[in-house]
């Protein structure tokens, strides 16, 4: 998917005046976007994907999805291929909040921008607090419905989204092509299973702690058919599963002196240079 666009409506006719020149590919929730493909096939019985990379991304699916209520760290960074093929390294935090079945926040504050992301079962919102700038589009009530439909309508892809999924293990299975299980890492001082899997469009892996709570600790995916193979990596940490969150969290309510712009289709913006 190419990644959905914002336009303003009303104040800044071009993308690059609201989120920055290096940046129309790119929709940061919480970092890059995701090139994935625009179908999502099953896997197929051609793929070759061994079975303890299965068991593991199928435990840690399956402990993710118990939970109702978590929140989480993303320490992120990403590459920027320039015209020269020159790769210049950008990052930034991402804090999220999830309460499911229909509430999530999203918190992002990195080198190109500072995003905030409201979904409160009816509506996502996306706030720039720097620009006083935000857009909103209704979507169903449901988290994964209503990210589904971002996705699809819009082409917003972000990778740490395939973790707020009721099942994170279809999600995250979806496309591969083969997959195995790697040596234990230690990430952040903790033991961990490192996962790597193969796609059409991108290869990517996953360390998963070695311990009672399969808890993904590191992500990193590698865009292998974008000049440059610019990768996508996100440190994850401070997991709560009791984060005690208030009935408003993921409210937005627009400060006085902000303005509402409007969601816009990647086809309709200028070409990436």
């Amino acid at each position: 998917m190419a990644g959905v666009l914002l336009a303003v409506g009303g104040m800044c006719s071009q993308w690059d005046k609201f989120f920055g020149p290096s940046s129309n590919v790119r929709f940061d929730l919480v970092g890059r976007a995701n090139a994935a493909e625009t179908d999502a096939p099953s896997v197929s019985n051609e793929a070759f994907i061994d079975s303890d990379a299965i068991r593991l991304l199928r435990q840690m699916g399956k402990y993710l999805g118990a939970a109702r209520e978590f929140s989480f760290r993303a320490d992120i960074t990403f590459d920027e291929v320039l015209t020269n093929s020159q790769k210049i390294q950008y990052g930034g935090i991402a804090s999220i909040e999830v309460h499911r079945p229909n509430k999530f926040h999203v918190s992002y504050s990195g080198d190109e921008r500072q995003t905030q992301v409201f979904y409160d079962g009816k509506t996502i919102i996306i706030f720039d607090p720097e620009r006083m700038l935000y857009t909103k589009t209704k979507v169903p009530p449901v988290i994964d419905a209503a990210i589904d439909k971002v996705f699809d309508q819009y082409g917003i892809s972000v990778p740490i989204a395939d973790l707020m999924y009721e099942d994170p293990y279809r999600i995250l299975i979806e496309n591969v092509e083969t997959g195995f299980l790697g040596r234990r890492s230690l990430i952040g001082g903790r033991s961990t299973f490192h996962l790597a899997f193969t796609q059409k469009e991108i290869d990517w892996q996953i360390w998963i702690d070695d311990g009672p709570r399969p808890l993904p600790r590191k992500l990193l995916i590698t865009y292998k058919n974008e000049t440059g193979s610019p990768q996508y990596t996100a440190i994850l940490s401070d997991w709560k599963f009791q984060p005690r969150l208030s009935d408003s969290f993921a409210e937005f309510h627009p400060p006085s002196g902000s303005d509402e712009i409007e969601f816009l289709k990647v086809t309709d913006l200028p070409a990436r240079n």
